[in-house]
C-alpha cells in the first residue's frame, strides 16, 4: 500500500473517531445477538435503532446512538454495526467478519459478505459507502468514506477532494 494511500486511511480514521467522540446523544441502544443458539434483538426508540440477530453459530452486535445500527449474522461469521448522530450502519455476513459505522446525517455504510472474508465500512455525515464479495462493486460517495474487503484487496477511499478506487 503506497504511503499516501496508508496516510490518507490515518487521517479518514483520525476523522471519524473524532465525530465518534464528540457525538454526545442522549440515548444510546445496544442490540446483541452471541453465538450459541438462533437468536433476535431488535431495539427502537424514536428515531434511533439497532438490531442484531445470528442463526446461531456466528454473532451479531449493533448499536444505534441517534442513529440506526443493523448487523446480520449468517453461518459462523462475526458481524458489527453501528449508527451515530444520524448515520446508518448496516453489516451482513455469511462466515466472514465484518463492521459498519455510519456517522452523522445522511450517512449510510453499508456491508454485505455473502463468502467468508474480513472487511469494514465506515461513512461520515452525507456520505455512502458500500462494500461486499469479490464480485460486487465497491462505492464510496460524498465526503467522508471508506470501504474495505482485506480478503479480496478492494476498497475505496473519499476524504474531501481525494477519491480512490482499488483496481478489481
Amino acid at each position: 500500500m503506497s504511503g499516501r494511500v496508508s496516510a490518507v486511511g490515518a487521517l479518514m480514521a483520525a476523522a471519524l473517531g473524532g465525530a465518534l467522540l464528540t457525538a454526545a446523544p442522549a440515548h444510546s441502544l445496544t442490540c446483541s445477538a452471541p453465538p450459541g443458539a438462533p437468536a433476535e434483538s431488535v431495539e427502537i426508540l424514536g428515531s434511533e435503532a439497532c438490531g442484531a440477530t445470528t442463526e446461531g453459530p456466528g454473532g451479531a452486535w449493533s448499536y444505534g446512538s441517534g442513529g440506526v445500527g443493523f448487523a446480520d449474522s449468517r453461518g459462523d461469521s462475526r458481524v458489527g454495526a453501528a449508527g451515530l448522530d444520524g448515520g446508518v450502519g448496516a453489516a451482513e455476513s455469511a462466515g466472514g467478519l465484518l463492521a459498519a459505522i455510519g456517522v452523522g446525517a445522511g450517512s449510510l455504510a453499508l456491508g454485505v459478505l455473502d463468502q467468508p472474508g474480513v472487511a469494514f465500512v465506515a461513512t461520515g455525515p452525507g456520505s455512502q459507502a458500500f462494500i461486499g464479495d469479490a464480485t460486487d462493486p465497491v462505492l464510496c460517495e460524498g465526503e467522508t468514506a471508506l470501504a474495505a474487503n482485506v480478503t479480496t484487496g478492494q476498497g475505496c477511499v473519499v476524504y474531501g477532494s481525494f477519491r480512490y478506487t482499488t483496481m478489481p
